[in-house]
């Protein structure tokens, strides 16, 4: 990997819209139509940091809502972009023979060019599951990735942990397995994500995903983009990559995660230099959820040390 694909030049890097509240904005990029929406540090207050959030498989950027409006509660100059991958929410197109890397690229494209028209030199990123694999991807090959945030995700490859169970070359070579039709299938299958903590609390907002579920990805269009997705990071090795990650980087698990076991987070602590692990007791894959006010904790103090040490300017 070269880092020069994650290094665009400025005259490729277009003017987006970084306007707080606008709704879904879209950038067209290599036969992708990206949708993404920004949110700016609140009023009278100049950009210290952008926050780049990435979401996992088939899930949409709105999943971030909540989590950025308490995180920008929080932190006054603080600046976040969220997007839709390729094949998930409101992007569309771009997803024939989709890779780790194209989505990286992606999101890359679009912190470099918000940035500069923030003023910013650096970035900092937020992966979760399959997001993760992707800021793993972007962050060993872009020097201006100030810090990463990498949630219930694995470095896949050797180093991968699979669920108790499961043989590593069965899963690696298994075929995308389509969203159920029936709610009943649909809830065995999404309780899965959810740790016995919040199994036990929320019953209730477990049977709405369901529903939600249902409504979305059972369309034959959306069970076509998540296996292009799917396809895209069932064989993902980032183990070659991470020893050349060296911004400052915070790995989040569940304890109780049976989709991407706990193990993996001590192997991205292994294979990432200076890596600091945080377990949330309890907790399943969907960490954002089952317990959102920690995980803005957690997050809001990990930016909040690096700005002190940047010493509150831009870095």
């Amino acid at each position: 990997m070269s880092q020069s694909e994650f290094n665009f030049p400025v005259e490729q890097l277009p003017r987006i819209e970084l306007t707080s509240g606008a709704g879904v904005c879209y950038l067209e990029r290599d036969g992708a139509r990206l949708a993404y929406d920004f949110e700016l540090p609140q009023a009278g207050q100049s950009a210290g940091q952008l926050l780049i959030l990435v979401n996992g498989f088939a899930r949409p950027r709105t999943d971030f809502r909540a989590f950025r409006k308490r995180l920008h509660s929080q932190m006054p100059n603080l600046a976040t972009l969220a997007l839709d991958n390729r094949g998930a929410g409101d992007s569309e197109g771009g997803t024939a023979n989709l890779t780790v890397r194209v989505m990286a690229l992606d999101a890359c494209f679009l912190a470099q060019s918000s940035a500069r028209q923030l003023g910013l030199d650096t970035y900092h990123a937020l992966g979760i599951s399959m997001g993760g694999m992707i800021c793993q991807d972007w962050a060993a090959g872009d020097p201006r990735m100030a810090a990463l945030t990498l949630v219930s995700t694995t470095p896949g490859g050797e180093a991968r942990v699979w669920p108790q169970g499961v043989d590593p070359e069965q899963a690696r070579q298994k075929p995308f397995e389509a969203w159920p039709l029936d709610a009943e299938a649909m809830h065995r299958r999404m309780v899965r994500y959810f740790g016995p903590k919040f199994r036990k609390s929320s019953p209730l907002l477990i049977d709405m995903m369901v529903k939600n579920m249902l409504k979305s990805h059972t369309l034959p269009i959306n069970q076509g983009r998540a296996k292009a997705q799917y396809d895209a990071t069932v064989g993902f090795d980032g183990t070659p990559l991470l020893g050349k990650i060296r911004c400052p980087t915070l790995v989040l698990t569940g304890s109780d995660d049976e989709v991407i076991p706990p193990g993996n987070s001590d192997a991205l602590c292994r294979l990432i230099s200076g890596a600091k692990k945080v377990v949330f007791p309890e907790m399943g894959h969907l960490l954002l959820i089952e317990d959102p006010e920690n995980f803005v904790a957690h997050v809001r103090s990990f930016l909040e040390s690096l700005h002190d040490e940047a010493g509150g300017s831009h870095r």
